[in-house]
């Protein structure tokens, strides 16, 4: 007698190719993300904190007041100059250079709960440069603000916002600020 065979996949099979579809479906889920102007936008924010981080540490390290400078589309470094007390900036540094992000992303800051708008002396224009809003001391504490990202992608506005206490402490939230909501 012939022994009649089953025709059929068995249980470790169809288990094995479940797992792939799964590694499968999860890898594609991660290489998309959210939207491409919510990771740029993640990708900025993260970035500003983690050289804001290295400036706090070199000002503890050197024992020297640095100053941040921010503006509608990036921000720029400084160190004040012993002998007239002036601001120079951090011009020719490759960590706290200037940075100018992308058009589409604009930058809102709050100094103590306020807009902050540059007067027109602010502005520093031809040689003389414009004092920092945000001052970084050899203690590692600065003053404290929240700097809002935004940008605008396919008619929906993405936001990321980095919240910096006196103590130098940075947190970044995700979420719409309140006012948005």
């Amino acid at each position: 007698m012939r022994a009649r065979r089953q025709a059929g996949f068995t249980l470790l099979e169809v288990l094995l190719v479940a797992m792939l579809m799964g590694l499968v479906a999860t890898a594609v889920t991660l290489s998309m993300g959210g939207a491409k102007g919510d990771r740029e936008l993640d990708k900025q924010a993260r970035r500003f904190m983690a050289v804001l981080q290295q400036a706090q540490e070199q000002a503890v390290m050197d024992g020297r007041l640095l100053g941040l400078r921010l503006d509608d589309h990036g921000w720029q470094f400084m160190v004040r100059q012993g002998k007239d007390r002036s601001w120079k900036a951090l011009s020719d540094d490759k960590v706290l250079g200037p940075v100018q992000l992308p058009e589409d992303i604009q930058l809102g800051v709050e100094l103590g709960g306020l807009a902050w708008q540059p007067d027109e002396d602010e502005r520093g224009e031809g040689d003389k440069v414009a004092s920092p809003q945000v001052f970084i001391f050899p203690g590692d504490e600065l003053t404290p603000f929240v700097l809002t990202f935004s940008q605008l992608v396919d008619e929906e506005r993405y936001f990321r916002v980095v919240w910096a206490d006196e103590f130098g402490n940075l947190t970044l939230d995700s979420d719409r600020p309140e006012e948005e909501q």
